[in-house]
């Protein structure tokens, strides 16, 4: 399996908890951008953890329980699949927010 299929892959298992999470990031750093404050950065992070775990809540509920046999056979783990997708949301939430102090601070 190639990275562009994992890449793939990981953008269907977590589509819902990346829409979700772009637009927060989006909102955080538009704030952070407005009124400038150190504190809004850890701010972020910390409500960032509770949005995230309120959409993961959801997509579990929600989610269609014969699709993971999907990723399970391909050799991925629900597990690593998530943790992925928490990586990549935090990760982006970071580099956005310390551009953004960067760049105005």
């Amino acid at each position: 399996m190639s990275i562009r299929d994992r890449i793939l892959l990981t953008w269907n298992y977590g589509k819902a908890q990346f829409i979700v999470g772009a637009v927060y990031n989006v909102f955080c750093t538009l704030l952070l951008k407005t009124g400038f404050s150190y504190s809004f950065f850890v701010d972020a992070f910390i409500l960032k953890s509770i949005v995230f775990a309120l959409t993961y809540y959801l997509t579990r509920l929600f989610q269609n329980r014969d699709a993971i046999f999907f990723y399970i056979n391909l050799g991925l783990s629900r597990r690593k699949m998530q943790l992925s997708v928490l990586l990549i949301d935090y990760l982006v939430l970071a580099i956005l927010l310390t551009s953004v102090l960067l760049l105005h601070g």
